[in-house]
């Protein structure tokens, strides 16, 4: 399995790029312009109606900027989500479960049951994807603090369907500064890795002055347990944007990288909303001076080490997406195609779908 995991030293995923660039160039990819689109969509979410009707309580509370009011109202599946895969002509999607979502202490006044809610969106999650014939890929979440996180990740590395698991420690108020709370992520971390599951990220905790600090207890006190998967860092680790908090946390990457390469072992970065948060309503631009200091980090880590990511939830039109993000990162044409070509060791290689499959 280990093997199957191994960043080489020219890239990721270079058997499944050549798989899926094949596919291309024989017509089997999906219907639409893929242009300058990536091959693969890395970071995406769907709702199941439990999960839309939580969401939309939640996002009543925090207000429109951090939860775009499209996404809160609206339940949306797998198929919506080949959907707008289709209509951008990507061949494949990353779906990442909002079970953790439950778990929130935000929503600790509504009594959930949170194990049970967990399980049922993971469930959701990983059904919707296996209806879709290979063209979305499945990771269910837990949040790290609640009681049943392990339980549940041992679950699903038994009972099988999934590939990885989501963590979104702002979701779940994570605190690297906490001992015990940075034991319990490390644990979560050494299961993921015994269960040869991938680790998508979110790294950005909801301390005002969240950085270089945490991002140095994450390498040194987490990351190691799971050296033997991919370790994807959502939004280029922090929260989307190109803000102080992304450029501190990736600094730091930078840094540790420099001076041990073994701490990059199989960790790459999604570029979901970065380095402009683009919602279903409005766009949040990144200062030019942000953006230079971004590229400047990517280019330090190296270009390899990102893939290209949305964080698509319905309606969001990733044609437009991917145009804003090339314009905002203004990289020449070869380097945007080298990251629209990068994919993550995690995504399997490509098969051909069953003559029964209508996407």
């Amino acid at each position: 399995m280990t093997n199957k995991f191994k960043l080489t030293a020219s890239g990721i995923g270079l058997a499944t790029v050549a798989a899926l660039l094949a596919l291309r160039a024989a017509g089997a990819e999906p219907p639409g312009r893929a242009g300058d689109n990536p091959i693969v969509d890395h970071h995406m979410h769907i709702f199941s109606p439990e999960a839309a009707r939580v969401l939309k309580i939640s996002c009543a509370r925090v207000g429109p900027v951090k939860c775009p009011p499209e996404i809160s109202k609206n339940p949306s599946t797998g198929r919506d989500a080949v959907q707008a895969l289709n209509d951008a002509g990507i061949q494949t999607g990353v779906l990442l479960s909002t079970g953790y979502f439950f778990g929130s202490p935000t929503l600790a006044d509504l009594k959930l049951d949170v194990p049970a809610k967990t399980r049922a969106e993971n469930t959701f999650v990983v059904d919707q994807a296996k209806a879709q014939c290979g063209r979305l890929i499945a990771f269910i979440s837990v949040n790290p603090l609640s009681t049943n996180a392990l339980a549940e990740i041992a679950y699903w590395g038994q009972k099988g369907g999934a590939t990885g698991l989501k963590l979104h420690l702002g979701n779940s108020h994570f605190d690297f500064r906490s001992p015990e709370e940075v034991r319990k992520l490390a644990a979560i971390f050494r299961l993921a890795a015994q269960l040869h599951f991938a680790i998508v990220v979110h790294l950005e905790t909801p301390a005002s002055d969240f950085g270089a600090r945490d991002i140095h207890i994450f390498l040194t006190e987490v990351a190691p347990f799971a050296r033997s998967v991919p370790i994807q860092v959502a939004h280029a680790g922090s929260g989307g944007g190109a803000d102080a908090h992304t450029l501190s946390a990736l600094g730091e990457f930078a840094d540790a990288f420099e001076h041990d390469p073994e701490a990059a072992k199989n960790v790459f970065f999604d570029l979901a909303m970065v380095p402009d948060e683009i919602s279903n309503t409005a766009k949040i631009a990144a200062s030019a001076d942000n953006i230079a200091k971004l590229k400047a980090l990517m280019e330090r880590i190296g270009l390899k080490r990102f893939v290209l990511a949305s964080d698509w939830t319905y309606p969001l039109k990733l044609e437009k997406y991917y145009a804003d993000e090339k314009a905002a990162l203004n990289y020449s044409e070869d380097d945007w195609r080298l990251l629209a070509s990068n994919v993550a060791p995690y995504v399997p290689t490509p098969k051909a779908r069953p003559g029964n499959c209508a996407n």
